[in-house]
Formats: C-alpha cells, sequence, structure tokens
C-alpha cells in the first residue's frame, strides 16, 4: 500500500474538519470487447501499468519515487503506485494505486479525488491496442476485494498511554536496528541468486558465446529492470524462501506493532468511530453481487475480519490499518531509521481499511466529513451520545448482508439498525457544530447538512422500497440494486454480474457515468476545479511545496525522486535532501 504523508498539523486553535487527510484508491484493470482474445493474448499488466503511466507523464511534470522507481509523484501532489504483487506483472488484469494529496478540506480532497478519477479514466484510454477499461469499484469477477483507504490526521494517545506508545516506538527503533543487520546477509544472497540467474539465461540466450569468465557488468545486468521484476526472475521455490525468511527475521517486529496496534495507539478513536464506521455501509457501501447471487451493500466490508491489524500481512482485512507502520519498519529498513523520529510525536496517520471506493459524489463527501468531524468531537471529548459495539465485526457482517436496512445489532444504546446509529451521530454532531463559534466552525455546517441529505434519502428507500429515484447516483449500492433489478426476474446471474461491474466503469459507456451525464445536479464539483486539481494541488497543502519541485526540477536535467515528506535531488555530482515540511 503507499504511504501517505505523514499528517501532522497542530491542533490549537484549528477550525473544525480542517485536519490533514487524504485517500488511496486501487482501480481495477479490464481489456474489454475483445472476446476473441485468449489469455495468453491479452496484454501484461506492467505492459498496461507503464502505458497508463506514460499518459499520465504526458499532462503533468512527474518523477519516480525515492523507494520505487515505477511509482510516480504528480506535479498535483499526489502518486500512483503498481498496487500488484511482482509475481503477477506479467499476467493481465491488477490494480493501479492512485493516492491523492493530503488537503485539510474535505471539500478539497473530494476534488482531488474526482480529478484523479478524470486523469486516470483518460490515460487508460491510450491504451490504443487494446480496449482498456478502469473500474472503481471494491471487487473484480474472481471476488478478489480492494478499492480504497481514508487517512486523517489524529491524535495517538494521551497521557500515560502516550508514554507507553513512545517507548513502544523506542523499543521497535532497536528492533529495527537488529533486523537491518541480520536482513542484509539474506538480501545479498538473493540479489546474487537473481544476478546468476540472469547471466546463465542470457548466455544460454547467445548460444553459449559468453563464458562465466566475461560476464556482463551488474550495470547491463540491471538496466531496465525493477527490484520487482528481478524479485520474480527467481524460482517459486526461492521466492518462498526469500519471503519466509525476511518475514521469519521481521517477526518480533510485527509482534510488537500489532500489540501497538490492538491495545496502544488510537484507542479512543477505535471505540468510537468503529459504529459509525460500521453504519455508514449502509449510506457510502458500493454494493456487490456475489457468487451466490445475493446482493450485499459491500463487498470490502464483507472481507473485513478484524478491527484493527497490519492488514495483508497474513490476509488479515482490518477496519483500522497499520500497514503503512509495518512498511516503515520493515520494508524500508535501510533507509527509514532516521525518519522513525517522526513515529514519536503525538499526532499521526489514522488508516480507515473499510471504505468503499465511491462513484456518488454525495456518498464520498460523507464518507469524509463525516469521519473528519467525528475525530474532532472525539478529541474535544464530546463522546457523550456515541454507541459502541461488542462484537463489531459481527455486526459489520450482519448490517452489510442486509440491504433492506432492517437488522439491528446490539450496541451500548440497545439492538440499532445502521440508520438508527447514524442518525444518532448525526445528532451530536449538529449540537456539537451549534455550540462551536461561527468563526471555527469551518466546512462543519456543510457537513451536517450534506449528510443529513443522504440519510434522508436512504430513510425515504427503507420507509418504501419503490421510492428509490431520490437515491439514484447519490447512493451507489441502492443505484446498482435498481439498475439490475431493470434486467428483470429471470435475468442470469452473469448479465447481473456485468451490470455490477459496469456501473463502475470510468468511461463514458460506464453506466453511473450515463447516469450522472443525464443529471447535472449529482455533481458537487465544478468541472474547472477538477480540471485544475489535475495539476496543482491546494495552497494551503504540505502537497503545494511537493507539487512546486516537480514542475520546477522535472525534465531539467537535474535528477530528482520524491517520496511523500522530502524529495532527493541530484546535480552537479552532489545529492541534496529537500524536506517538504519546512
Amino acid at each position: 500500500m503507499t504511504e501517505s504523508a505523514s499528517l501532522h498539523q497542530p491542533a490549537a486553535s484549528r477550525p473544525l474538519v480542517t485536519r490533514l487527510m487524504g485517500m488511496e484508491t486501487e482501480y481495477a484493470t479490464l481489456v474489454a470487447n475483445r472476446p476473441e482474445l485468449m489469455t495468453d493474448d491479452l496484454p501484461r499488466f506492467s505492459e498496461i501499468y507503464s502505458r497508463i503511466c506514460a499518459a499520465i507523464g504526458r499532462n503533468q511534470p512527474t518523477v519516480p519515487g525515492v523507494f520505487d522507481q515505477h511509482q510516480l509523484f504528480l506535479a498535483s501532489g499526489g502518486a500512483v503506485t503498481c498496487e500488484t504483487h511482482p509475481t503477477f506483472h506479467a499476467l493481465p488484469g491488477g490494480l493501479v494505486e492512485i493516492a491523492t494529496p493530503e488537503v485539510t478540506s474535505p471539500d478539497e480532497l473530494l476534488a482531488c479525488q474526482r480529478s484523479i478519477d478524470a486523469l486516470v479514466a483518460d490515460a487508460a484510454e491510450t491504451v490504443n491496442e487494446f480496449d482498456v477499461r478502469l473500474l472503481k469499484n471494491s471487487s473484480d469477477a474472481l471476488g478478489h476485494v480492494y478499492g480504497c483507504q481514508e487517512n486523517y490526521e489524529a491524535v495517538v494517545a494521551t497521557g500515560v498511554w502516550l508514554l507507553v506508545y513512545r517507548s513502544c516506538i523506542l523499543l521497535l527503533w532497536m528492533m529495527q536496528l537488529v533486523s537491518v543487520v541480520v536482513s542484509l546477509p539474506v538480501l545479498a544472497a538473493a540479489y546474487g541468486a537473481m544476478m546468476w540467474i540472469r547471466f546463465r539465461r542470457r548466455r544460454s540466450h547467445c548460444g553459449g558465446d559468453e563464458t562465466p569468465d566475461s560476464p556482463p557488468s551488474s550495470d547491463e545486468q540491471n538496466a531496465g529492470q525493477s527490484p520487482a521484476e528481478l524479485f520474480d526472475t527467481l524460482p517459486p521455490w526461492a521466492q518462498s524462501v526469500l519471503t519466509g525468511l525476511l518475514r521469519f527475521i521481521h517477526c518480533p517486529t510485527v509482534i510488537v506493532l500489532r500489540m501497538v496496534a490492538r491495545h496502544v495507539a488510537f484507542r479512543k478513536q477505535r471505540k468510537y468511530l468503529t459504529a459509525l464506521l460500521v453504519s455508514r455501509t449502509a449510506l457510502c457501501g458500493s454494493g456487490d453481487l456475489d457468487e451466490e447471487g445475493r446482493y450485499r451493500l459491500s463487498a470490502k466490508a464483507m472481507a473485513i475480519d478484524v478491527v484493527a491489524d497490519m492488514g495483508r500481512y497474513r490476509g488479515e482485512r482490518p477496519i483500522f490499518v497499520y500497514g503503512h507502520w509495518l512498511g516503515h519498519f520493515c520494508e524500508r529498513s535501510f533507509l527509514s531509521l532516521g525518519a522513525t523520529k517522526a513515529m514519536f510525536a503525538r499526532r499521526q496517520r489514522l488508516q480507515i481499511g473499510l471504505s468503499d471506493s465511491n462513484l456518488s459524489e454525495l456518498a464520498e463527501y460523507v464518507k469524509l466529513g463525516s469521519v473528519s468531524l467525528v475525530l474532532d468531537m472525539i478529541e474535544s471529548g464530546a463522546t457523550k451520545e456515541f454507541v459502541t459495539l461488542s462484537r463489531s465485526v459481527a455486526a459489520l457482517h450482519e448490517i452489510t448482508s442486509d440491504w433492506n436496512l432492517v437488522r439491528r445489532v446490539m450496541t451500548s444504546r440497545g439492538r440499532l439498525s445502521a440508520l438508527e446509529i447514524q442518525r444518532r451521530y448525526l445528532k451530536a454532531a449538529k449540537r456539537f457544530v451549534d455550540q462551536t463559534p461561527w468563526l471555527e466552525r469551518g466546512e462543519a455546517e456543510l457537513v451536517v447538512q450534506r449528510w443529513s441529505d443522504l440519510i434522508n434519502v436512504v430513510s425515504a428507500f427503507r420507509r418504501d422500497s419503490r421510492n428509490v429515484t431520490p437515491a439514484l447516483g447519490r447512493v451507489d449500492w441502492l443505484s446498482k440494486r435498481w439498475m439490475i433489478d431493470q434486467l428483470g426476474e429471470h435475468a442470469e446471474w452473469l448479465e447481473k454480474r456485468k451490470t455490477d461491474l459496469r456501473y463502475h466503469e470510468l468511461s463514458p459507456d460506464g453506466y453511473f457515468q450515463r447516469l450522472a451525464a443525464a443529471n447535472p445536479s449529482l455533481a458537487l464539483i465544478a468541472p474547472e476545479r477538477i480540471r485544475r486539481r489535475r495539476r496543482w494541488p491546494p495552497a494551503d497543502s504540505p502537497a503545494a511545496r511537493r507539487g512546486w519541485l516537480i514542475r520546477e526540477f522535472a525534465g531539467s536535467g537535474n535528477s530528482i525522486t520524491a517520496d511523500w515528506g522530502y524529495a532527493m535531488v541530484r546535480a552537479g555530482g552532489e545529492t541534496k535532501r529537500v524536506d517538504f515540511k519546512h
């Protein structure tokens, strides 16, 4: 998963809903309208990814990532990443992940996200040999689950828990040092094996003219190949052994990280946010038709199996994800020792994995704005009216599997439906905003208004299942359900599943795109703002400095690579680190 920027901002005198936030969205690639092609004839995902990146590079200045040469940082402040395992690069299909710049407003984040949707959709159209489409959804035809993740700046701990947290980070820093030392011989052996295999293959390809006494230089061997592609040259058993060894080396680190994730970090946020996130699938779920023909509010929600964890380390799918911490302490150990000091800060990045990829602008805005506002309430201690769940994952699956919105789950306030939980949070949020001085409300009143509008639209359907029209284009799961119903009672599963997938297609043929074109009132962001955010981040964003540096130095003849917090500029034989926070 892409590591978003360090989300640090003083909270004193900060207006409501102005904390730093960002999103990472995974787009699925699909080759359409070519039924005559066999799987072996389809383009490799690495080829599609390269062409999409090239098209984005023609739209705006870009630079490669510090840690990954195939990652692109954009002048707009975002970043593009190949979110597919290295062993799948040669196969068709795959995920392109694009992260927004970090911003301080739900409205700005929605504008940035819509600009990314437009940017990647236009880029896909340039793959001329094949009709490549991008889907902004949460599951594919084979049942693989992906989607988006939300990131918010938040207080990681207070009081004695902050001391415990910092003690754990200190312990992890020392463990990180040990892991670096122990990993070196393993990685050296793996690199040597990859170089030997490449040399043997080259010698075989040349008919044995080359001899072991005159191997090609390492520069020749490595030319044009990323670490992922070199890793792919290893036999499957060697890949498994290498991965297993590295996991074994980092196992103690993972154990400590898991303890911090589940028991120390963001305790208050996890306690009071969980019910909001679980119940919001009734408002912001993107809908899903499973293999047995059952319709659910969200495929991603049904895949969630734990409240807080690393995310994908052992296949787990948590509500609160700490995979960026795992990447910091394990995957980037060689280059992140000095950066670990940022982990001692009181405010850290809270990542939420229970998040669908929305096409509805109203649903996406409410998803972001409501969480930001509730986080303000938690940090202010205004949690009296919130509810908690004793069995969060079970409650999530119960709510998500009932698109009629009838079921109730056990909470600290008795058995409540998803809409009843949402109304409780909305009522508490409205009271909190009303009691806040007008000059300090920021965008909160708009959040409350749109949150109320979305609840009312879904409630109208709950009262009368025939009253779907107000929800069309505003509630993704309900809009898609209505489209599937138009196929008739006797429609085959494949036909329904096609409608499910085509709803999310980012092209003029996509079913949501047709719906939006027929009803311009669904758009909350003006086209001009979307065009501007395709090239420039907001002026008050930490990404503004990163975007400026990329525009100034990309293509200037200087070698520049970027990460979220800094860039490395090489000029005249010297390398300079430029921090974006200063």
